[in-house]
């Protein structure tokens, strides 16, 4: 059930124990890590992946949870890299959450930005609309949509879009991540997940209200609230990346200082 995904590989300080790997948000691509890229290469290598539908890599048969997560693993395999730091945004940050929990021997460490898991369950019916919109109109306009009425939405480095995903995928990764049944979406759902969860982690969200929410879900992670909106790794890159080397550092796992 694996896609090949395209991906980038960079180097960073030879003798690194780990590789960060980098996975993108709902409808966007790789490229939306450039800013934090100088930063984390003076840390540890860095992989950065398209998941299936996205960027430039091929469709994959659905958008369920558990594969868009396994193409994550097999490439990882295929590459070598032994343990890895995934650092992950909004839904890429459920993507990662799950391959955490599949293989902790694996995953050095998890830093999940300003993730889309754990949303409150009264905003179901208001993703149940979205998903709606999604399945009945145009699911890149209305990812666009979505992007816009959400604060400053940086466009992708070359492309000049917001959006860099097939609608299929657009539609499915979206409808599955929220409603299938292996879903970490709502409180609810990540009340359970996350309890015993075996891989050190770091939440960074955009505002006290959300990590307030998140600290009832995890309880064990280091919780952080750093300035900006959504994309705060596009606005504040140096205090994401600071961010991650504190982490790092606590966690016993750093390379070399930033």
């Amino acid at each position: 059930m694996t896609v090949e995904v395209a991906f980038e590989r960079l180097p960073g300080p030879e003798g690194a124990p780990f590789t960060f790997v980098l996975v993108h948000g709902w409808a966007r691509s790789r490229s939306d890590w450039q800013p934090v890229l100088p930063g984390l290469q003076r840390i540890a290598p860095v992989v950065l992946v398209d998941l299936r539908g996205h960027g430039e890599s091929e469709p994959g048969p659905d958008m369920r949870l558990p594969h868009v997560a396994a193409d994550v693993r097999a490439l990882a395999d295929r590459l070598g890299l032994g343990r890895v730091v995934l650092v992950a945004h909004s839904a890429g940050s459920e993507v990662a959450a799950f391959l955490s929990r599949q293989e902790p021997e694996s995953v050095a460490g998890l830093v999940a930005i300003d993730p889309a898991f754990g949303l409150p369950d009264e905003d179901r019916a208001r993703i149940e609309g979205v998903a709606e919109r999604l399945r009945r109109e145009d699911p890149v306009a209305v990812a666009r949509e979505h992007f816009a009425s959400h604060g400053p939405s940086p466009v992708l480095p070359g492309t000049g879009d917001l959006v860099a995903a097939a609608p299929e995928a657009v539609r499915d990764l979206f409808i599955d991540f929220a409603f299938g049944t292996e879903a970490l979406h709502f409180l609810s759902q990540a009340k359970e997940f996350f309890a015993g969860f075996p891989v050190p982690l770091l939440a960074i969200y955009r505002n006290d209200e959300r990590a307030r929410l998140a600290r009832e879900f995890l309880s064990d992670a280091m919780v952080k609230v750093l300035p900006g909106g959504h994309w705060t790794h596009y606005e504040h890159p140096g205090d994401v990346v600071a961010a991650i080397a504190e982490f790092l550092v606590l966690d016993g796992k750093e390379g070399s200082t930033p």
